[in-house]
């Protein structure tokens, strides 16, 4: 019994350095994002706008979503980036890193390229993700609606309030509320967003797509929001994610 012992503790102890080791994030891909144009000049003032870069980054099979984004250079001159570690059942943000290169002479020699910026921070984005169990994943494409799980069909409804605004005020935005229900054949319907904005709002607020996870049956909806350019067109996309689990609970 004793060498049965003994032979059982070599071989965990054998095997411990290689499950614990972490893994080292390599640098992420983005995937494109495409706006529907024509729901975006019927439902907003118009005008051209640029939407920040978008890099899924991984999963984890407790319902977690990591992404790094590029988010618009307006005026600055500088590289901005951002990685998100997001819990996909409540949306809530796990740990998030935010970045300027803030491009004058004495930060001249900061990252201004996600290389660059995932080089010199690679042991801390790593920690980070291997601490939420995040797992990479390389190969990712947005879907389009709706979503489709085993026997299910599930389709997101969209909807959005608008406050009025003066005429004299006519190009700043008024969605003053967007909600997202997922409406499944098999489990009736929910609601998985509810955004409100009472002060700065969007121009438009519009739905992309979906990525789903390859861990578990979990989805990570993409909308984008449009604000106001700092002086005007180009406008500003930002990218927004609600999450919805493919289950009889949907989150």
């Amino acid at each position: 019994m004793r060498l049965i012992i003994l032979s059982l503790i070599a071989v965990f102890l054998m095997a411990w350095p290689a499950n614990s080791q972490e893994t080292s994030f390599k640098n992420p891909v983005a995937v494109r994002l495409r706006v529907n144009r024509r729901d975006y000049n019927r439902n907003s003032i118009g005008g051209n706008f640029e939407v920040e870069n978008f890099y899924p980054v991984g999963w984890s099979k407790d319902g977690k979503f990591a992404y790094y984004l590029e988010p618009v250079d307006e005026a600055c001159g500088c590289y901005f980036g951002k990685l998100v570690i997001v819990d996909l059942k409540n949306d809530a943000v796990m740990w998030q890193f935010d970045y300027t290169s803030e491009d004058d002479a004495e930060n001249s020699k900061k990252p201004k390229t996600l290389a660059a910026l995932w080089a010199a921070n690679r042991k801390l984005f790593s920690s980070k993700l291997n601490e939420n169990k995040i797992e990479p994943q390389r190969t990712v494409r947005v879907l389009p609606f709706p979503i489709i799980y085993k026997t299910d069909r599930v389709t997101p409804i969209l909807s959005v309030e608008r406050k009025p605004v003066s005429k004299e005020d006519p190009i700043y935005g008024n969605v003053a509320r967007v909600r997202v229900e997922l409406n499944s054949r098999q489990n009736g319907r929910k609601t998985v967003l509810d955004e409100k904005y009472p002060e700065a709002m969007p121009l438009y607020v519009g739905m992309l797509g979906y990525l789903k996870s390859p861990l578990e049956p979990r989805v990570a909806i993409i909308l984008v929001e449009i604000y106001r350019g700092y002086e005007g067109p180009p406008h500003v996309g930002n990218v927004m994610i609600a999450g919805a689990s493919l289950d009889k609970n949907f989150r």
